[in-house]
């Protein structure tokens, strides 16, 4: 049932099986500091809802 996943990415044993190496795209410091202000934007914005929500909640009730 699992031989798809272990042919794929091999036994996680850290033993090297033989396949190829898989590749791992790099990220420079200008990629990184975006992604990173991505994710904090998305967490201020995710924050201003909620506060806003709460807000008109008290105000009507």
């Amino acid at each position: 049932m699992w031989n798809w996943f272990f042919d794929r990415y091999g036994s996680g044993s850290g033993h090297n099986d033989g396949g190829a190496a898989s590749s791992v795209p790099e990220m420079d410091a200008a990629s990184g500091t975006l992604a990173i202000a991505v994710v904090l934007a998305a967490l201020v914005l995710a924050w201003e809802i909620k506060r806003r929500q709460r807000a008109r909640m008290r105000a009507e009730g």
